[in-house]
């Protein structure tokens, strides 16, 4: 099994030295190889999804005891139910998209921080449409399965731009995205926005992709999220906790079998799934999270282009900059750092 990086330049970016005052100094503490394991345990959730599964990688490796924590995965159903328990202060932080990242700061009153990218979709996430649709412009009029308040919007969107509709041009059907094999198998809608396992259930219905994220490379992103007020207080840990991920991700580039079979159990799919899955997807090293967060870069672009279409559906009630959830801009300026 090839690295999950992808052959491109990009991976071996030189790096950047972005060191600030403040907090980028206090989590210059968390970094030695031995800590002392903090009392309260990080509580962090996740949905299947596989750019999250380094961190179950990292879990069973024990990567996170010997960074002197003690981490808590907390693994929901969806999207949705993670964002839910984040904005409950039942977790600290979540795996999130920039989706649920605006809707907890517009509707919860919460300062979501990034602290890491981990992948941007390349073809997994995808709108699955009956036999008879074939493409995006057929979507017109049509019932359509989509998870609330989940990054299933931007994806829809960006289908239905590509044939010059919106999402007024269709019928959106609200439901969990466990609940859409049988509605489509069942005929009750006609197309699915969804990613693995459920969208290879709809595939075997009789499905067929007729828009996917790799039509949109680098525009459909994954984050670790933590709240801004448990940056404040355990900013060394967030730091440990995101080295911890990120020596998962290089211990799969050199040990794929072991790590996939790891991920494989966590997500009750075969091994075989799982890399035909996360071929749909690219891993981001710890090098490129200065570039992506960058003023004016990929992610910057990305959340803007969301927050128009999400404010058009009065789905915000204000729009934010990429600034404001930056933890990450001293979390990653450290990225050449040995935790």
């Amino acid at each position: 099994m090839s690295s999950p990086y992808k052959d491109t330049p990009s991976v071996l970016l030189p790096r950047r030295h972005l060191l600030r005052a403040g907090l980028a100094s206090s989590l210059l503490l968390g970094l030695g190889a031995c800590r002392r394991v903090s009392s309260e345990p990080i509580k962090f959730a996740t949905n299947p999804w596989p750019g999250y599964d380094p961190l179950y990688v990292a879990r069973d490796k024990g990567y996170f005891e010997e960074a002197g924590l003690a981490v808590n995965l907390v693994d929901l159903t969806s999207l949705g139910a993670s964002r839910r328990a984040f904005e409950r202060g039942q977790v600290d932080g979540c795996g999130a998209t920039l989706v649920e990242i605006l809707l907890a700061a517009d509707q919860a009153g919460l300062r979501p921080q990034i602290a890491a990218v981990v992948d941007y979709s390349d073809g997994a996430d995808m709108v699955v449409g009956s036999g008879g649709l074939a493409g995006p412009a057929d979507l017109r009029g049509r019932r359509v399965a989509i998870e609330p308040g989940t990054l299933h919007i931007q994806l829809l969107a960006l289908a239905l731009a590509s044939a010059s509709l919106t999402v007024r041009d269709v019928i959106l059907v609200p439901m969990p995205q466990n609940a859409m094999p049988a509605a489509f198998a069942d005929g009750l809608v006609a197309a699915a926005v969804c990613f693995p396992p459920e969208s290879n259930r709809l595939l075997e219905s009789g499905g067929r992709v007729i828009f996917h994220s790799g039509q949109v490379p680098g525009e459909i992103v994954d984050t670790l999220v933590f709240e801004g007020g448990f940056v404040s207080r355990r900013g060394a840990d967030v730091q440990a906790f995101v080295s911890a991920y990120h020596r998962a991700i290089d211990f799969m580039v050199g040990n794929p079998d072991e790590a996939h079979g790891i991920m494989a159990r966590r997500g009750g799919i075969s091994v075989e799934e799982l890399r035909a899955t996360i071929a749909g997807l690219r891993y981001v090293s710890r090098r490129e999270q200065p570039d992506l967060l960058a003023p004016g870069g990929p992610v910057e672009r990305s959340l803007n282009q969301l927050q128009d279409a999400m404010l058009s559906l009065a789905q915000l009630r204000e729009s934010r900059s990429l600034k404001d959830f930056l933890i990450a801009r001293d979390l990653v300026a450290l990225h050449g750092q040995t935790a």
